[in-house]
């Protein structure tokens, strides 16, 4: 049986959504996982402010504003969060970023948000990020167990990152997933301690981010992407 708190995604008319018209500053917004936000987050009737750090590949859109932001800078973060209601951050590892990329944003930001008065952040980060009581899959132990051994600096800046969201004081959220992919939206549930769905649609990602934003669930947790329970 799933749990009460357990989020099941399925299509739902735009105006049963629990908040509308959120203003949402996204960091790394032109990544490939902040583009799929963004757009979701448009559609759903939400602003936002989205955080590039070089180059926008955003479309334009009248609730959308773009601002340049390197997210491990303090006065970059409170130009991107200055009067909003919610962060998201999608950075993550990419070639040539340091190696506590995630972690050193997440000091910062936490504290430029503590400055404000801002509680609410979500953020997103991999399953080689455990929890007690995770349900652990033999592919993801497999997969990760991989990434341990070629980069093991970016597991333990996942941890970093949790770490210093879970000594804030701070609403956050981390959602947790195994092995991102490019393709549509389908079924999933979050969970607590998993097991993790084997392959996550970024657009999977984008909904799970809304869901809890628009609900406030899952705060001081780390919800895992699920496949959804077969309907019977």
């Amino acid at each position: 049986m799933w749990l009460l708190t357990n989020i099941l995604y399925t299509p739902r008319p735009r105006e049963t959504c629990y908040s509308e018209g959120m203003n949402i500053a996204v960091i790394a917004a032109n990544g490939r996982s902040g583009k799929v936000f963004v757009e979701r987050a448009l559609a759903a009737g939400h602003s936002v402010r989205a955080g590039v750090h070089s180059h926008n590949n955003l479309d334009p859109h009248p609730q959308l504003s773009v601002v340049t932001c390197d997210a491990t800078k303090q006065e970059d973060l409170g130009v991107l969060i200055d009067n909003q209601d919610a962060v998201v951050s999608f950075i993550g590892h990419v070639k040539g970023s340091p190696a506590q990329v995630q972690t050193d944003a997440m000091r910062q930001l936490t504290i430029a948000m503590s400055q404000r008065g801002m509680k609410r952040v979500v953020s997103l980060t991999g399953t080689g990020v455990r929890f007690a009581g995770d349900r652990i899959t033999l592919v993801d132990r497999i997969l990760n167990a991989g990434i341990a051994v070629v980069d093991p600096k970016r597991i333990r800046d996942g941890k970093d990152h949790v770490e210093i969201l879970k000594q804030s004081s701070l609403d956050w959220t981390v959602i947790r997933v195994l092995k991102l992919q490019n393709t549509a939206l389908s079924p999933f549930v979050l969970t607590p301690s998993g097991p993790t769905k084997w392959f996550v649609s970024r657009a999977d990602v984008a909904q799970a981010v809304l869901e809890v934003l628009e609900t406030t669930a899952y705060v001081a947790q780390a919800p895992i992407i699920s496949r959804a329970p077969k309907r019977t």
